[in-house]
């Protein structure tokens, strides 16, 4: 069987244990074998349970502006444009229409704002707000004097009457003046609303984790996120290339395209063989990593299939997406351009999500994330509120998937039928070497042979390796083999095998 020939070329190959090392290394390196350490505990009355994120202007409003009051004052601002992470620094014009910002938001006109930022950077162990003296240890905090009469108001408070729509608008000016990516991006300052949870509220978490992940399920995703994006998204383009690569140095590539075997099920055989062998050491990867939880919680209706449904569900999409990607370019280009394609896709996917770690469904993402830590496992209804962006997600890039194999399988029967590279190419470079005194002889037997089948006794056939010693041409239905000649200097009967004399 096709399949099961690929499969056993790959997977005893050195590139494939190089990649299953890799794997291996890069999950640990993440401490998914560590969960053990951090088991599902039900909530306790009186205890801590963790911080939620929620659209609540009263919280969002003044934690913004105490963020971008002290960047304003150090001139050095926290961006992430296209996923790095990137210190700004505005010149004098920008930072007076950021200071006229910070007006509009506190009241106080733009030279206090100003003279307030020079008092605080130039001594960052005391100043003074509104008539008080802030003390602080290396570093400073933003007072009030309670808005009692005399006083003088801070510039670092929310004015009244400042609705949050207009908020927003003014953090969107920001964000414009720092070039985008910051905090204050209308889509991020949510970032700012962080409130405890109540015993309820985590109470209610609990019960999720317990009832609709069977507790394993939330170990399960948290495993499939370090995964996808550590190693799947990205290493399985290697194993695509190798293989290509491989048949092309052995120059068995045109062997290939004058197979009878039809080129979709040899790319269907040897892209599936790729997928499966990616996958290998992923599933008991997994099951290592979620087995580790059992004893905690035995006896609480564990899912044992949850590792098994989140690596194929979850994972194999990236590992389809990315060993495609790897067939068609190295098809298309003869070159490993593959793994520069793959990289920097996967390389923007994580830095530009990396202000989306704890939650990123987005239709075009690599590799999805659900990562809060070692409570990721108690943010299920997090996970049921996305469910379908994640679907939509996992079955883009399947599609996607299916579509760059099809395109390969068309780009394959061009080059056997000469339309396209491949064999067409090889015969016109061949004989245009005509007038080179070191030409090979065995190159005719591949340039002459083709697709076209010879019979035994046809001398037209076999003519073409008459001149040369020690070389002829064979053909076996549509593969063409070289082999050595008798000293009678005659072709090898039809059926002989490379080296028969």
């Amino acid at each position: 069987m096709l399949f099961l020939q690929e499969l056993k070329k790959i997977v005893i190959s050195l590139p494939y244990l190089v990649f299953v090392a890799a794997v291996a290394v890069g999950l640990f390196s993440q401490g998914v074998f560590q969960f053990k350490d951090h088991p599902l505990r039900e909530p306790q009355p009186g205890g801590g349970y963790g911080y939620k994120y929620e659209e609540i202007p009263e919280v969002i409003m003044p934690a913004a502006l105490q963020d971008l009051w002290a960047e304003f004052k150090e001139n050095s601002y926290t961006t992430y444009p296209i996923g790095f992470v990137k210190c700004v620094k505005l010149d004098a014009g920008k930072q007076e229409e950021i200071a006229g910002i910070l007006s509009e938001i506190t009241g106080s006109s733009p030279e206090t704002i100003a003279r307030e930022a020079n008092i605080a950077a130039s001594d960052p162990h005391s100043f003074q707000i509104g008539g008080d003296v802030i003390q602080q240890d290396g570093g400073f905090t933003i007072g009030t004097n309670g808005g009692q009469p005399g006083g003088v108001d801070t510039p670092v408070a929310v004015r009244d009457g400042l609705g949050y729509p207009q908020f927003q608008e003014l953090m969107g000016r920001v964000d414009s003046l720092l070039g985008g990516g910051s905090n204050y991006a209308a889509d991020s300052l949510v970032g700012y609303g962080a409130v405890p949870l109540t015993y309820e509220e985590a109470n209610g978490r609990y019960d999720l984790a317990v009832k609709v992940d069977k507790v394993t399920g939330g170990y399960a995703r948290l495993f499939a996120d370090y995964a996808g994006v550590m190693t799947l998204s990205f290493l399985p383009v290697f194993l695509a290339v190798i293989l290509s690569m491989k048949d092309r140095r052995a120059r068995m590539e045109f062997l290939v395209y004058a197979k009878e075997v039809s080129s979709a099920r040899l790319t269907w055989s040897r892209y599936l063989a790729l997928v499966v062998a990616a996958m290998l050491p992923v599933i008991p990867l997994s099951y290592l990593s979620n087995v580790m939880v059992w004893d905690l919680h035995s006896g609480m209706g564990l899912d044992y299939l949850a590792p098994l449904r989140y690596d194929l569900g979850w994972l194999m999409p990236s590992v389809m997406v990315s060993t495609a990607a790897g067939m068609f370019l190295t098809e298309l280009t003869g070159t490993p351009i593959a793994i520069a394609v793959q990289g920097l896709w996967w390389m923007f996917d994580v830095n530009l999500g990396i202000k989306t770690v704890r939650s990123g469904y987005s239709l075009l993402r690599l590799a999805p994330r659900h990562n809060a830590g070692v409570n990721s496992w108690f943010r299920t209804q997090d996970y049921l509120d996305h469910f379908q962006d994640l679907l939509q997600n996992r079955l883009l890039m399947a599609g996607v998937s299916l579509l760059l194999a099809i395109l390969t399988i068309l780009l394959y029967e061009a080059k056997r039928k000469g339309k396209l590279g491949g064999k067409a190419s090889f015969p016109k470079r061949v004989f245009n070497m005509g007038n080179r005194p070191n030409k090979h002889p065995a190159y005719f037997a591949f340039a002459r042979c083709g697709r076209s089948r010879f019979m035994p006794g046809h001398a037209a056939a076999h003519r073409h390796s008459q001149p040369g010693p020690g070389w002829g041409c064979h053909a076996t239905g549509d593969v063409c083999l070289p082999y050595r000649r008798g000293a009678s200097n005659a072709c090898v009967p039809t059926g002989a095998k490379p080296g028969d004399r």
